[in-house]
């Protein structure tokens, strides 16, 4: 059974991240979850059962100021558990975080690979004049986080 879970300093201790194939998808492996933690990010993981399978991390400072905007720094999944709308569903838990904030735009750097990129489309991040490096998900436009 698949869920989603806001990580907090104490979910730490109940996993063994450093053994997790996840882990090994993060740029520090699994120190990344303390550094990130630690730093104030918001951090939410997919579970299959008790195996993490998927994370999406949201800064917690923001970038921008007319319109601010969210920041998002990682959205992974295994690869066994991609293209099933797993990803959207991490994106809806970030926008639903990023509106109890008041922001109304999320950013993010996209890694320029066919996936990432097909998945940026998809959910509608679009280039915009405010960042060069950045695309935006306008949180008015809700449409690509439906799946279909």
């Amino acid at each position: 059974m698949l869920r989603f879970h806001k990580l907090k300093q104490a979910d730490l201790t109940l996993t063994g991240w450093a053994a997790e194939p996840l882990s090994a998808l993060l740029p520090d492996g699994a120190d990344s979850y303390e550094k990130s933690l630690h730093a104030g990010n918001t951090l939410f993981v997919l579970y299959d059962e008790q195996k993490p399978v998927g994370l999406l991390e949201m800064q917690a400072e923001t970038v921008g100021d007319k319109p601010e905007c969210a920041v998002v720094s990682n959205v992974l999944l295994l690869p066994e558990y991609r293209r099933h709308g797993l990803g959207r569903m991490l994106m809806c838990l970030a926008a639903g975080e990023a509106v109890e904030r008041q922001l109304w735009f999320i950013a993010g750097r996209i890694p320029q690979t066919e996936e990432a990129l097909g998945f940026a489309k998809a959910i509608h991040m679009q280039q915009t004049e405010w960042f060069r490096d950045m695309q935006v998900l306008d949180l008015s436009d809700v449409e690509g986080l439906r799946h279909g």
